[in-house]
């Protein structure tokens, strides 16, 4: 069987396992305890099966199961969800039976946690199959389920409280986790999905830092390169300003000219699924209006070259194809690093060329997951570029593990956002929520540290847990009296998985 690659992949993890199977193998045969036991297994695994689970294994009373892998779907928390209340249903006839036939109460405890799995043979060449934290998470939250009960991880229930009920069970110790993990137990799906709640609020206390981005991008306008590294703790709002500023950019041309009109590249990397150079790819491959699935995608990639009054695209399209991987272009002939300079050079005057008609911004987000291959390529490109229209927006977070700036030939600017005041972020919840009494808004500002995400999810999390409400007319309104209203305790460790 031919090897398969691993990778890294987000997943939702089931576990489940039966409460009371000693007291069930001490009353029983063994070989009519294994007929039992595998009848209960076909059942459960038909349930997950009908919804695009990946029985992964079946480990004494328990069976493991996979969402997202090797198949993957947009909905994958929420059916791994709905395989673990058909599979509690299931369960709970054969328990009345086996109650009823031998007074044996059995139970079956279920855990369902998000993350992040390397997939592919990671146990033989022969087999698929997943290995990771995650894994571990979702065995232990189920271990810390009571029979007939569903655990899930505060991940996995950020991403569908939308269609299911929940009950809070709070932090819980797992083995092996130097801090508590937040638990939720699930309690049914919902009738009527949850709508979405916007509480997004307005950018404050960074109007210095737009001030400085658009320096920097008159800057560019005029000739100059620009690079801009924003640089920040999660959530403090650096793809928020990324996103006002290019806003404002774009807007500001209204009514001009479309030469005079900003071209704007933008890619966000992943710890998930990130591959060589997709930081450029990607982004180069859709402005070029190129559909890299099409088989005449290298005829495509030489006419749109042509169209920039390359000199000769007919050289220049085949070591792009193959930068690209579309389909047809051959493998390069060699990895040394005369292939690669190549390379780059090709995409530094795609990029020129690009910036030559309109001015460039190229927005590259999260750089601390950004592969090798890709910062090899920016930092090139930003030490080759000088005198073009061109400006490269960076984002990462501050801490360990954050690429460090190379040199360049362009000019070079650091920012580094800081928790907002207590006035600004005053200013947040007041915008978002102007009638919130003084007090709940001061408690909402002193737990938020200055971090204008952690305030939309604390304000966010009022509305969801009922805290407050809308009236008969449509108006929010307090359900209760100040005082006696909190904003979750489990806030901000909930907010750090959010944002991963």
């Amino acid at each position: 069987m031919q090897d398969q690659a691993q990778e890294r992949r987000l997943v939702t993890v089931l576990f489940a396992d039966f409460a009371g199977f000693t007291q069930l193998a001490d009353q029983m045969d063994p070989e009519e305890l294994q007929v039992l036991v595998s009848g209960i297994f076909e059942d459960l695994a038909e349930e997950a099966v009908a919804y695009d689970g990946t029985i992964e294994k079946f480990i004494g009373d328990a069976i493991f199961v996979v969402f997202g892998a090797p198949v993957a779907h947009e909905d994958d928390p929420q059916r791994a969800l709905r395989t673990a209340l058909a599979m509690q249903r299931v369960f709970a006839e054969h328990a009345a039976r086996l109650k009823k036939e031998r007074g044996i109460e059995l139970g079956l405890r279920i855990g369902v946690h998000t993350g992040v799995v390397v997939a592919g043979s990671v146990r033989s060449v022969a087999e698929y199959g997943v290995m990771g934290d995650t894994v571990n998470v979702a065995s232990r939250i189920q271990a810390a389920a009571g029979p007939g009960e569903i655990y899930v991880s505060s991940t996995s229930f950020r991403l569908t409280n939308r269609e299911f009920s929940f009950r809070e069970v709070g932090p819980i110790e797992l083995k092996g986790k130097e801090k508590p993990i937040l638990v939720y137990a699930l309690t049914g799906e919902r009738t009527d999905v949850r709508p979405v709640i916007d509480v997004s609020a307005p950018l404050v206390g960074r109007w210095m830092e737009l001030s400085r981005l658009d320096l920097a991008y008159q800057s560019s306008r005029l000739g100059h390169t620009e690079v801009v590294l924003i640089a920040g703790e999660p959530g403090i709002g650096k793809s928020r300003l990324l996103s006002e500023f290019t806003g404002l950019a774009t807007a500001s041309e209204e009514g001009a000219n479309s030469a005079e009109a900003p071209r704007v590249l933008r890619w966000t990397f992943s710890r998930v699924n990130n591959r060589a150079y997709a930081g450029f790819i990607e982004p180069l491959m859709v402005e070029l209006r190129i559909d890299v699935t099409s088989a005449d995608a290298q005829t495509q990639l030489e006419e749109r070259l042509a169209e920039l009054d390359f000199m000769n695209p007919k050289l220049v399209s085949p070591i792009l194809a193959q930068f690209a991987h579309l389909p047809g272009a051959p493998e390069p002939a060699s990895d040394s690093e005369e292939w690669k300079r190549t390379m780059f050079i090709a995409v530094y005057d795609l990029i020129v060329a690009l910036a030559r008609t309109r001015p460039l911004l190229y927005i590259l987000e999260d750089l601390h997951y950004a592969d090798a291959a890709s910062l090899d390529l920016l930092w090139f490109l930003a030490s080759r570029t000088s005198r073009v229209p061109l400006l490269f927006l960076l984002a990462q977070r501050i801490g360990p593990g954050t690429p460090d700036p190379r040199p360049s030939r362009t000019n070079f600017t650091q920012l580094v956002l800081e928790p907002l005041s207590d006035e600004e972020a005053a200013r947040i919840v007041e915008a978002t929520f102007d009638w919130l009494p003084d007090e709940l808004r001061d408690r909402i500002v002193a737990r938020a540290g200055g971090n204008p995400f952690f305030i939309e999810e604390s304000l966010r999390s009022l509305v969801e847990s009922g805290a407050v409400q809308k009236d008969a007319i449509g108006e929010w309104t307090l359900r209760d009296r100040p005082s006696v209203l909190e904003v979750p305790a489990t806030l901000l460790a909930t907010a750090d998985e959010v944002i991963e």
